[in-house]
């Protein structure tokens, strides 16, 4: 099933003794966009800190009643490693985090994220090195993960123009990967449109600047009638 990443975060989380909270943002990796943990908003529970999850930790979503229930209890949560809440996730976050709760920690592992289940083909996994070269240096810093959160609004580039500005992601549940962006463009300040491109083709992003680039021509990008509003795009993908 597809789903609104914006739609999740309306969700209640539950741990296996009781409510956690909801979910905040979702981290995903740049290159695959497999998302690699929800972060949780613990209200006055666990004050200032990130509370990270794997989808692998997910038991149920429960799109009827609007919860996702966790396979873990809240003392076994509260002991997790400190994230601060103003930090990114970094390598060295990531490593910790899935020491803790057993998660593996190399992205062509099929069973790390969504339950197993997600597709080792989309996932990019470097190649080993055949000489000297080719040796990854240890002091070069991982990219963090990317927040869903800090992305929504980005700018959206077509080769040869602007097409809009991020309005939101849609999810595969069934591999927990960010499968297309949803793109608005305003010809009037009163009439949004929306366009929609799966992640395929994006060629480049610009994490700094806010900058996101769709392969290809703004005609091409555009050739198609756009929707009027995002509830009729999900629907029309599952066709």
């Amino acid at each position: 099933m597809l789903f609104y990443t914006s739609e999740l975060k309306n969700y209640n989380i539950d741990a296996t003794d009781g409510e956690l909270g909801k979910i905040k943002d979702l981290y995903f990796e740049e290159n695959s966009w497999a998302i690699h943990y929800a972060s949780i908003d613990t209200r006055k529970w666990l004050p200032g800190r990130k509370v990270l999850l794997s989808p692998s930790s997910f038991i149920q979503v429960n799109e009827k009643d609007k919860k996702l229930e966790v396979d873990y209890d809240k003392e076994t949560i509260r002991n997790s490693p400190d994230v601060p809440e103003d930090s990114s996730v970094s390598g060295e976050n990531k490593r910790r985090i899935d020491e803790y709760y057993g998660w593996g920690s190399n992205l062509s592992d099929p069973v790390l994220y969504g339950g197993g289940q997600i597709a080792t083909v989309n996932v990019r996994t470097p190649p080993e090195p055949d000489t000297a070269e080719g040796i990854p240096d240890p002091d070069e810093p991982e990219h963090d993960l990317r927040s869903e959160e800090d992305t929504i609004g980005f700018r959206v580039h077509a080769n040869n123009g602007r097409l809009g500005n991020v309005a939101d992601f849609i999810y595969d549940e069934e591999f927990w990967k960010i499968a297309y962006v949803v793109v608005e463009s305003r010809d009037s300040t009163l009439i949004p449109k929306y366009y929609v491109y799966g992640t395929e083709k994006v060629d480049a992003t610009d994490w700094l600047e806010g900058d996101l680039y769709i392969n290809g021509s703004v005609d091409m990008l555009t050739q198609e009638m756009p929707y009027e509003n995002k509830e009729d795009i999900v629907s029309n993908l599952l066709r």
